[in-house]
């Protein structure tokens, strides 16, 4: 498993929400879905109001996020 950094913005109500979030997947592909999950199920945006910048794979000495750190198998 690798550590990836999605950017991208989602709208939230009339304007559009920058995001930058470490996350924890196999591939970028996966990284891109498991975004777009999380922002649906916590902030309830359609798939289509989420639009990704783009999808940079980060060593896991530079994650600062501890729970990615932590499920990569890294010290916290």
């Amino acid at each position: 498993m690798k550590a990836f950094l999605v950017r991208g913005t989602f709208r939230m109500g009339p304007a559009w929400q920058k995001f930058a979030k470490e996350v924890p997947a196999e591939d970028a592909e996966a990284a891109v879905e498991r975004m777009v999950s999380e922002l649906g199920s916590k902030h309830r945006v359609r798939r289509n109001y989420v639009r990704i910048k783009d999808v940079t794979p980060i060593p896991v000495d530079l994650v600062q996020d501890p729970v990615v750190r932590f499920r990569l198998g890294g010290s916290p």
